[in-house]
C-alpha cells in the first residue's frame, strides 16, 4: 500500500514536469482561443481564475470554472470573469491589462476609483501561474484585491507579493499533499492579510475546488467590492 501510494506520488510528479514543459497538448477550449462576449466597458470586478494542470480551461466540473460562470451571470453585470489553462500566465496577465483603464501599467491614486477590482484564484499547477500574474501586476504598480490558492503545486515559488491584499489559502489531504505549498511566504505582511490557510476536512485534490468556503470567501469578496465600489459619488460632468 505504501509503496502504491509513493508511486503515485512520483507519477504525479513527473506529469507535473510533463506537462509544465508541453502545455499545448491540451486541445480543450480555452480563454486563449473563444471568442469574449463579455461587458469588457463595465468591468468593476476582474476575476481571473487558473485551473489545474490537467483539466481544460472550461471543465465545468472546476469549482474556479463554475465561479467564473457565476460572475458571468445574472446579479454580476459590473464583474467580467474568465477562466485559463495552468501554464497561461502571460495570457492571463494580458487580459487583465486588457481591461484596465486606458491599458496603462501602474494605478495612480486619483484614477484608482475607476478601475477595476481583481481577484485571483489559482488550483493546483495554475497556483504558481497565479503567483506569477501578481507578481507582474505588482511591479506595473496594480493590486490586488484577493488571492487565492487551492491545493496549490507551488512548493518552489510560495511567496504572496506585497501588492496582494488578501490571501486565501486551501489544502487537501490527498496523493499530491507532499508537492502543494503548505508554509507561503508574505513579501510584506503589513500589505498583505491572510484570511484563511486551512485543510479542508474530506477534500480531494480536485473537488477542493469545489468547498462552499472557497465560494463563499470569493463571492463574499466580489459583494463587498460592489457595495464599496457603487458607494463612490458620482462625478459631476
Amino acid at each position: 500500500m505504501v509503496v502504491r501510494y509513493k508511486m503515485c506520488v512520483l507519477y504525479a510528479f513527473i506529469a507535473g514536469l510533463w506537462i509544465s514543459s508541453a502545455p499545448f497538448v491540451f486541445a480543450g477550449t480555452s480563454a486563449e482561443t473563444k471568442p469574449s462576449t463579455e461587458r469588457v466597458r463595465s468591468c468593476k470586478i476582474l476575476y481571473a481564475g487558473f485551473v489545474g494542470a490537467m483539466e481544460t480551461s472550461n471543465r465545468q466540473g472546476s469549482g474556479v470554472v463554475q465561479l467564473r460562470d457565476t460572475l458571468s451571470g445574472p446579479g454580476y453585470t459590473d464583474v467580467c470573469a474568465e477562466s485559463f489553462l495552468a501554464f497561461s500566465w502571460e495570457s492571463c496577465r494580458d487580459w487583465i491589462m486588457s481591461r484596465l483603464p486606458g491599458n496603462s501599467g501602474s494605478v495612480t491614486e486619483a484614477g484608482s476609483k475607476d478601475t477595476p477590482r481583481i481577484i485571483l484564484v489559482g488550483h493546483s499547477a495554475g497556483g504558481r501561474s497565479m503567483l506569477k500574474v501578481a507578481r507582474d501586476l505588482r511591479d506595473k504598480g496594480i493590486p490586488i484585491e484577493l488571492a487565492v490558492l487551492l491545493d496549490s503545486v507551488a512548493i518552489t515559488d510560495p511567496t504572496v507579493p506585497s501588492n496582494v491584499k488578501a490571501i486565501a489559502v486551501f489544502h487537501a489531504r490527498g496523493v499530491l499533499m507532499f508537492l502543494t505549498s503548505k508554509n507561503i511566504r508574505i513579501e510584506n505582511p503589513q500589505n498583505t492579510a491572510v484570511i484563511a490557510n486551512l485543510v479542508v476536512k474530506g477534500a480531494s485534490h480536485l473537488s477542493i475546488t469545489r468547498d462552499p468556503q472557497v465560494r463563499d470567501v470569493v463571492l463574499s469578496t466580489v459583494h463587498a467590492l460592489l457595495q464599496e465600489m457603487h458607494s463612490y459619488p458620482t462625478p459631476s460632468r
